[in-house]
């Protein structure tokens, strides 16, 4: 299933009814924040860095100068929520397919599967909004009025942009169009897209512990600062009055975000 297959453009156009349009997200690798989650991100990201500032540099304008970096961090706060946007589709789609898988080994047809999903994904997820109630209810709505499910599935794909959801839409338009035992096709996918989300998970919870440790090497230099500014200050006194202290400091701040972002990337394992 690692190979996807090309799909015409026409495919995706030729949905005209599109029920509960409005419940759906159009583009899950993208998000817009509310002017409210851009003031509170932005106010958290300036307060932290002018303080990380002040620390290095010991200077209200220099401190003031590094805290434009906040502009930055609210990107970074976006991308975030995002990731974690798409983490919980994921697994939410994974209780999806074990319905869907369960209702297919009771001999139930695969669009009628997805009907009985929505039933118990309402059990695993009684309150608020859940996207993959919102996409499959979506489905089945379009599949009544005349949509084919797979024009339907290629949509959810194309706008989730999930290995997982990609593999399944793949099996399942490969084993439609060419006929055969797609029951027992799709259920096999189903199986091993199970497995695959369940060892994404372990390894989230493996690594979980080294993503904290992570976070607080990344916090040492600063208390380091903090500890050598109360216990020897007057050693520390020309990084904060002299040009070339701050240069110094820029350099430790840089190399600090330099090892943040290369550890991130460390530990953010993909199956």
């Amino acid at each position: 299933m690692n190979s996807s297959i090309q799909y015409p453009e026409s495919a995706y156009n030729s949905m005209s009814y599109q029920p509960n349009a409005q419940d759906l997200i159009d583009n899950y690798d993208a998000y817009k924040m509310s002017k409210l989650e851009l003031l509170k991100y932005f106010i958290l990201s300036w307060s932290g860095l002018f303080m990380l500032g002040y620390v290095f540099y010991r200077s209200f304008i220099l401190a003031i100068a590094f805290s434009m970096l906040a502009f930055v961090c609210v990107k970074l706060f976006n991308r975030s929520i995002i990731k974690k946007r798409k983490s919980e589709l994921m697994y939410q789609f994974r209780d999806a397919l074990t319905s869907i898988a369960s209702s297919l080994a009771s001999g139930i047809v695969i669009e009628k599967a997805f009907e009985e999903s929505i039933r118990d994904l309402r059990i695993l997820y009684p309150s608020g909004k859940v996207m993959i109630i919102d996409e499959i209810n979506a489905i089945v709505l379009k599949k009544r009025n005349g949509v084919e499910l797979e024009h339907s599935l290629l949509d959810f794909a194309r706008r989730a942009n999930l290995p997982c959801v990609t593999d399944f839409v793949d099996v399942f338009v490969a084993s439609n169009r060419t006929g055969g035992k797609s029951v027992d096709i799709v259920r096999k996918s189903i199986t091993m897209i199970n497995d695959k989300i369940e060892i994404e998970k372990e390894i989230e919870t493996l690594i979980s512990g080294k993503k904290f440790e992570q976070r607080l090497l990344s916090a040492a230099p600063a208390c380091f600062v903090i500890l050598l500014s109360f216990i020897a200050g007057d050693y520390l006194e020309p990084m904060f009055t002299t040009f070339g202290g701050h240069i110094v400091m820029t350099i430790v701040l840089g190399i600090m975000f330099a090892s943040y972002l290369i550890s991130s990337h460390i530990t953010n394992i993909e199956v």
